[in-house]
């Protein structure tokens, strides 16, 4: 299982953290190494204590982690939390980033990234397990039924 960004609070027994953002990583490194066991991965090579990953390059972080799991081989992708809209009118389920941070200010171009990128990875099975979404590229399932 990959997380992304403050999903690590939430799942400390994933198997990998990915963030693109190198001032998230500063920002969270202490807390990440406290919480967190499984592997740390970012684009950025110079974040201390969390492994560089060569792939092609994602746009935001839920893109980040999609590519990450096919670069690793993966052949279906269940994706939670991908609303990819400001969902109750909040740009985050966890609340805002902190000043200096991405606040998914460019959430009205996702939908197109998230098409491009599903051209790039169609032999990788993905299914959007996420309630309330803007995503209609990928087949939309409950959690329970994407699981079977």
């Amino acid at each position: 299982m990959i997380v992304t960004n403050t999903t690590h609070e939430l799942c400390p027994w994933a198997d990998f953290l990915f963030a693109m953002d190198s001032a998230w990583w500063r920002l969270n490194i202490a807390a990440v190494l406290l919480t967190f066991r499984g592997e740390r991965v970012t684009r950025h090579r110079r974040i201390e204590d969390v492994s560089y990953v060569e792939f092609s390059k994602p746009r935001h972080s839920g893109d980040g982690a999609i590519r990450l799991a096919a670069h690793y081989g993966a052949t279906k992708i269940i994706l939670l939390g991908y609303d990819c809209q400001h969902t109750g009118g909040k740009k985050h389920w966890h609340g805002d980033h902190p000043r200096g941070l991405g606040n998914a200010n460019t959430v009205g171009n996702w939908v197109q990234h998230y098409q491009q990128l599903a051209a790039k990875i169609a032999g990788v099975e993905i299914i959007n397990a996420t309630r309330e979404t803007a995503l209609n590229q990928w087949p939309k399932m409950a959690l329970e039924d994407a699981l079977q």
